[in-house]
Parts: structure tokens; sequence; C-alpha cells
């Protein structure tokens, strides 16, 4: 498989492009800027991208996925929730939803509704090797609730719900903001604050 993790935009965001092998099927989540590089990638690997995927409503992971859909024929997906939340030109051709998933080669794709950053928030779980979390999950923290939508009770409930996955996914944050771009979910368990809280008051606590 392919997977690139791009560092694209004034907020220290991450692309993912994904594809099934070179010259193969791929899909874009989060291409929130910087489109031309986004398709240097997808050309330098000869993806057909037929999917581009939104964690989440917020500009910096949406800006591209208009110019995108233009000039590779994708679908831009996300769940149902974000709808409402979009703005311009942006609008979805289909929705996911929570335990729904897809093939992709010989692997799937599936995903979890996370919501709390934003109502439509959602991670993806990668052939099984992946966790693509977007604004849910950093690395040594997670997203903020203080935005329209947010609600810091359903983040802890969805940060609880990405603790019951196996370990060794891979986290793939949507923002450079750790000490790391990416770390294992098990090691993220035992080392982000985030993920140790053990209860909701416990979390609301966190600097």
């Amino acid at each position: 498989m392919v997977m690139e993790q791009l560092r694209l935009g004034p907020g220290a965001n991450f692309v993912y492009v994904f594809g099934t092998g070179e010259g193969g099927e791929g899909f874009v989540v989060d291409p929130g800027a910087e489109p031309d590089r986004i398709l240097t990638c997808v050309k330098a690997h000869r993806l057909d991208i037929t999917r581009i995927i939104l964690t989440h409503h917020h500009h910096d992971h949406v800006g591209a996925a208009a110019t995108l859909k233009a000039r590779t024929g994708a679908k831009i997906l996300a769940h149902a929730a974000t709808r409402p939340y979009l703005r311009g030109e942006i609008s979805l051709d289909g929705t996911l939803a929570d335990g729904e998933g897809f093939a992709f080669g010989d692997h799937e794709v599936r995903v979890i509704h996370t919501p709390g950053h934003t109502p439509g928030g959602i991670c993806l779980v990668v052939a099984d090797r992946w966790l693509v979390t977007g604004d849910t999950l950093f690395i040594g923290n997670c997203g903020r609730t203080d935005l329209p939508g947010g609600d810091a009770h359903a983040l802890y409930n969805s940060l609880q719900s990405l603790k019951r996955l196996p370990d060794h996914l891979v986290i793939l944050p949507g923002h450079d903001y750790g000490d790391a771009p990416s770390r294992t979910l098990g090691e993220e368990k035992s080392r982000n604050p985030t993920l140790r809280a053990a209860t909701f008051g416990e979390f609301q606590a966190i600097p």
C-alpha cells in the first residue's frame, strides 16, 4: 500500500494520501491547502483518486477539497453531521456512517464517528494498520472543544472509544502538534494525558 503524510498549509496540517499500490486506486484525507502539492504526490504514485474524505468541516481541513475534486473527479465524503457546516463551493457527494467500511484493494477502511471537536468528526482505521484521527486525537493531546459544535463530554466519550482499539494501530493526526508526526495507539494510551484520564472530571482538569 501507499501512505503519504504531507505537512501542508500555515497551520501545520497533515494531509494523507493512500493508495492500493503504485498505479492503483487512491483516496485523500483532509485536503486543507496546497492542492498542487497533493496532486504532485498523487501523480508520483500514479494513483486514481476516487474519494476525498473529510474528518470534519473546519476550513484548514477542507480548503483544497473542491479543487481536488475538479481535477480528479473524486467524490467528497464525510459524516452526515458535517454537511450543515460546509460553506462555499464544497458539497458532499455522499456520507460515511459510524461502523461503515469500504474495500480498498485487499484491505478495508472502517469509519468511527468521533464527535466532540465537531459534531461530524470521524476517524478512519485503514488496513488494520493506521488510525487517521483528524482533530479528535493528536500526539500528546486532543482537539479543542470551544469552537461552534464542540462538546467536551462527547470528545471524552470519543476518546474512550478509541482507547478500545488495538494498540498496534499507528495514529495519523490532523496536525503536527506533538513531539512526533505519528505514534502507536498503545504508546499514546500510556503517554497522552487525554487518553490516560479515567473519568470525565480528570479529562476536564487537564490544562
